[in-house]
């Protein structure tokens, strides 16, 4: 641990660092019209905008030291440039908070054994809010059976207005049910919810029920992204 080198220098030097190797992704010059310059300049603002919050949530810390060898990994330095990068082209403040948290995260704590981490910053830009949501919903529901989204959210009863309403609610927007039918369907085809689908027998018959349970990646995915430090 080197002394006197607090969390806050780190960050000054390094945000400073990324900020100029990000921005130099965004196109300028004499030759793009108005329509570039607010390009570049919208870009720019959410990135100075997100390098303040993490600058927040470190000054929250900043009694904590570090080891300057965490920020000389490629592991690193690959991953904060793909957040930041990211971040530019991110209108929504949920997803931006994660992105922070990711940042926050790995460098006060970096995490090498993590193989998933460039995939997961991937997986925050590609999901809805709405998915992410879901996913904590399937987490807080873990080990219950959950044959559909009705079981999920209205008591095993599938009401499709109450369900659409009250996740609408949850991200401030309206969210059909035809959308989240959609999302669930994608989280099973990116492995982050699976089917553990079960043979029921009654009455001489038998039929394949639904159990939409939340998988090992869909939790890492969760950790991954929440703020531990």
């Amino acid at each position: 641990m080197e002394k006197g080198h607090k969390l806050k220098d780190h960050v000054d030097l390094i945000s400073e660092t990324v900020r100029k190797t990000v921005f130099s992704y965004i196109p300028a010059g004499p030759i793009f019209d108005s329509f570039w310059s607010y390009r570049s300049n919208l870009k720019q603002k959410r990135v100075l905008e997100f390098d303040a919050s993490v600058k927040e949530a470190l000054e929250e810390i900043s009694e904590r030291e570090l080891h300057s060898a965490n920020f000389e990994t490629e592991d690193f330095v690959d991953l904060m440039e793909l957040v930041y990068i990211k971040v530019m082209s991110t209108r929504s403040a949920y997803k931006l908070e994660r992105f922070r948290n990711i940042l926050v995260n790995q460098i006060v704590e970096p995490n090498q054994e993590n193989n998933m981490s460039l995939k997961f910053v991937h997986l925050v830009e590609q999901l809805d809010d709405v998915q992410i949501i879901m996913l904590h919903d399937f987490l807080n529901h873990e080990g219950k059976e959950i044959p559909s989204l009705g079981a999920l959210y209205s008591d095993g009863e599938d009401s499709p207005n109450q369900i659409h309403q009250f996740i609408s609610i949850k991200v401030n927007r309206p969210v059909t049910l035809s959308e989240l039918e959609f999302y669930l369907n994608e989280l099973l085809s990116i492995g982050l919810i699976h089917n553990k689908s079960f043979i029921f027998t009654a009455l001489g018959g038998s039929s394949t029920v639904n159990n939409y349970q939340i998988s090992p990646i869909g939790k890492s995915f969760l950790e991954f992204i929440k703020l531990y430090c």
